[in-house]
């Protein structure tokens, strides 16, 4: 007789739980849409309340469904956005102790093809945005709030590729190179050639050069590595 791989056998809760949860990745309970109360749902479903219950537990650990409190309120479904990814993202970060160097190495992969995708996809909107900040980039003082300056610019830049999945990533892992042990590394001078390549990127985006504003954003990536690698945690901290 062949070999039979062990056979699990569904709870019942699961099975509403996944059948609900396709209705609402589907769009067949649009987001913000109300679901079915748990009376409805016990006699749709033949489960029994308690059973109804978990299936709602586990959709709303999963993001999927939020509970208001009030007068024609009660269980919504959410359409998954980027804080899914970012969570999950962040536990990964965490639990595997992901080091420094590898997320600049994600980095590295990931900005400067975010920027060809931004000079492919931007919007008017997105121009004056980041024009915007890097307007306040370049009168900015500190080094902590001149950090947080330079990540928005680079954020606005990757929202301006217009390719959801990737800023997705983007906003999950990003917020890893603003770590506080890091915001003693801008000294002017490198905050000058911060600006200058800031500029020198977004002039490729706006002229709708791809493989320049690819190229400029590699060169950016890899400067702001040898500089700070130096003085960063090995370990990331989020």
């Amino acid at each position: 007789m062949g070999k039979i791989d062990d056979i699990r056998v569904e709870k019942r809760y699961e099975a509403l739980a996944a059948a609900l949860r396709e209705q609402i990745l589907s769009g067949e309970i649009a987001s913000g849409g109300a679901l079915p109360n748990e009376l409805e749902l016990v006699e749709r479903s033949g489960l029994s309340r308690g059973s109804v219950r978990e299936a709602l537990r586990v959709l709303e650990a999963q993001g999927l469904v939020s509970t208001k409190v009030g007068r024609g309120q009660g269980r919504r479904a959410v359409r998954p956005g980027a804080e899914l990814v970012r969570n999950s993202l962040e536990f990964f970060i965490r639990g595997h102790q992901v080091e420094f160097s590898m997320l600049m190495e994600t980095m590295e992969t990931l900005e400067p093809s975010l920027a060809a995708l931004a000079a492919l996809h931007h919007t008017e909107q997105d121009v004056v945005l980041f024009k915007a900040q890097l307007e306040k980039l370049r009168t900015t003082t500190g080094t902590k709030r001149f950090l947080a300056v330079n990540m928005r610019w680079h954020e606005l830049i990757a929202h301006a590729s217009h390719n959801h999945v990737l800023i997705a990533l983007y906003d999950a892992v990003s917020p890893g190179l603003l770590d506080p042990h890091v915001a003693g590394f801008a000294s002017t001078e490198i905050r000058e050639a911060v600006v200058h390549a800031a500029n020198r990127i977004q002039e490729a985006i706006v002229a709708r050069d791809v493989e320049t504003a690819r190229r400029r954003m590699q060169r950016h990536v890899q400067a702001y590595r040898q500089s700070v690698e130096p003085v960063a945690p090995k370990v990331v901290t989020l």
